[in-house]
């Protein structure tokens, strides 16, 4: 055992007090001026939502809590998603080139998922032993990089048949899921139909995809994701995000733009979840939203629930948290583009969910849930890009 030896005190007590005292100045001091330099990162947007209309007090109170910290990653993602879908994917790109060379056939080094590039993807996957579905993917690339073999002539397992559909969405669990929801909230639903004309199986499916039937209204503050979003004004913003990419100035120009307009749109949106708030009686940064700032059980962006909400239950609020003001929304949402009556004609339908949500894949697993629910049956094959 190794004993110390006694050391006297540095300070006898009035300065041993005064060091404590000084020490816990400093302390609170540097606390503050923390929680300060956070709060003024934030202080364009408040002067520009204090510009329009809202109070500087109110909004200083929001904005200077520990919590509202912000976070460009969000834009980053937005901005990484868009680019992909304008100028392709580099790994895409990279599997494509790799392909091409062992001779599968991909088609055009483009980074974008067409159907020749799936079907080269589903060669290699059958030559190899491995899962048949199409999908690109970082592993995917690594084995087609170590592979030395040239494409052997194989026959290629065709695509299943039907629509693709969100396979997380198609399970057992998710079905028997909606199919007692349907059956738990007939009434409203059949006043859903009478008004808006929308089928209770098209208004469950659409429920079931977007939010698991309110079960899942996103983690984060809906106004903490649009306020992040509409301080990212600037490429540099999210520049990080592009590290390996390469850009050329055509890319670069474009992504310039492209971020200046997003936020734009996010300052946008955040001006109306302040407004819809204001108006529930709500504190704005607890209403939770999906990843890019949607709200409630059908997902309105807060401009959509401004413009479209309806009061379903008659309190006189609209609480897109609330199931009857939810549907009833998303009904006149669907009436107000496109949905007619009680249109049975698939292709409009189609139309009119399309309209909701921009995305194929997504309408196409609404109708199969609604087709599942009306009639039990399920004709549909994975989505190869989907989770």
């Amino acid at each position: 055992m190794v004993v110390f030896p006694y050391r006297k005190r540095l300070f006898r007590w009035p300065y041993g007090c005064m060091g404590v005292v000084f020490g816990l100045i400093w302390f609170f001091s540097v606390s503050s001026s923390s929680v300060a330099s956070t709060s003024h990162q934030w202080d364009p947007l408040i002067h520009n939502l204090a510009s329009d209309g809202f109070s500087r007090v109110w909004l200083k109170e929001i904005f200077d809590r520990p919590t509202m910290k912000f976070d460009p990653s969000i834009m980053a993602v937005k901005m990484e998603t868009l680019y992909k879908t304008k100028f392709g994917d580099p790994t895409v790109r990279k599997l494509q080139g790799r392909l091409a060379t062992l001779g599968y056939e991909p088609g055009k080094a483009d980074g974008k998922t067409g159907p020749k590039t799936r079907k080269a993807i589903r060669w290699f996957q059958a030559a190899h032993g491995l899962t048949v579905d199409g999908r690109p993917s970082e592993d995917l690339l690594k084995k087609a990089l170590k592979e030395k073999k040239r494409a052997p002539k194989i026959k290629i397992p065709p695509p299943k048949p039907g629509p693709s559909v969100y396979r997380t969405i198609m399970t057992e669990e998710r079905l028997r899921e909606a199919k007692t929801f349907l059956a738990a909230n007939q009434k409203i639903l059949l006043r859903l139909e009478r008004y808006y004309g929308v089928p209770p199986e098209i208004a469950v499916g659409i429920l079931t995809v977007e939010t698991r039937l309110g079960t899942y209204l996103g983690k984060e503050s809906a106004f903490l994701t649009l306020a992040s979003m509409a301080l990212c004004d600037d490429f540099a913003c999210v520049a990080n995000a592009f590290k390996g990419y390469h850009l050329s100035k055509r890319e670069r120009r474009w992504l310039n733009r492209r971020t200046e307009q997003k936020a734009k749109w996010a300052y946008k949106e955040c001006k109306a979840l302040l407004t819809y708030a204001q108006r529930n009686g709500q504190d704005p940064f607890k209403i939770p939203g999906s990843f890019y700032g949607a709200i409630g059980i059908a997902q309105f962006m807060p401009s959509q629930a401004l413009r479209h909400g309806v009061d379903g239950d008659g309190d006189g609020v609209v609480d897109l948290f609330v199931l009857d003001d939810a549907l009833f929304s998303m009904g006149n949402y669907l009436m107000k583009n496109g949905w007619r009556g009680s249109m049975r004609s698939r292709r409009k339908q189609r139309r009119a969910i399309y309209n909701y949500n921009h995305s194929r894949i997504y309408v196409n697993t609404v109708l199969a849930v609604a087709d599942y629910l009306e009639e039990g049956r399920t004709v549909f094959r994975w989505d190869e890009t989907a989770k």
